[in-house]
């Protein structure tokens, strides 16, 4: 197992660049980690023993996050609780220009780890895509109203990729000052 594993779960595929840009970036930290798909079979039986630290990241879908993050959660809830964990919820209704909607979106990230019994290190809540090339002629309708109610973009001849990426990298560079090597952190 890598130093910091990033768990994911993704519906569109923006949560895998999300969770990869991640590892890359505490990767250049000078530790090991890599993105790992919670809907490959194999995710729910990996150890996490050797991990000095832990990132679950799953997007939010119709108001609730993916079941297959949900279930690596109950399954691996020891090893998340011994160690600096993470949970990065995407949901775009953090970008809102309405309150009540980012209010929202950060409450439904905590809901997620709280309901499983998992109290990670840090919660964070990061905007995702929105993809009006990608979605069917209703998701794509659908989208474009919710777009609209909360002062987003609505072209729908577009998408729009809505996460604040520096963001990202600071956040690894904060996974990297808890998970660093013994040996590293021993020399500091």
């Amino acid at each position: 197992m890598c130093d910091v594993p990033v768990f994911f779960a993704t519906t569109d595929g923006h949560t895998r660049r999300i969770a990869e840009f991640l590892a890359a970036a505490v990767r250049l930290q000078g530790l090991t980690s890599e993105a790992i798909d919670l809907s490959l079979p194999s995710a729910p039986t990996l150890d996490c023993g050797g991990a000095r630290a832990i990132v679950v990241a799953a997007s939010v879908h119709a108001g609730t996050h993916q079941r297959a993050a949900a279930d690596f959660v109950r399954g691996h809830l020891t090893a998340l609780s011994t160690r600096p964990s993470l949970f990065v919820s995407v949901c775009l209704s953090i970008c809102s220009k309405r309150p009540d909607d980012v209010a929202a979106a950060r409450a439904l990230a905590q809901v997620f780890p709280d309901s499983l019994g998992w109290h990670p290190s840090r919660v964070e809540c990061v905007a995702g895509r929105l993809a009006y090339t990608q979605y069917g002629f209703l998701k794509r309708w659908l989208m474009r109203q919710i777009a609209s109610r909360s002062g987003g973009p609505t072209d729908t001849s577009r998408d729009y990729d809505m996460t604040d990426w520096q963001g990202i990298r600071n956040l690894a560079d904060d996974l990297a000052a808890i998970a660093q090597p013994l040996e590293r952190a021993a020399h500091a």
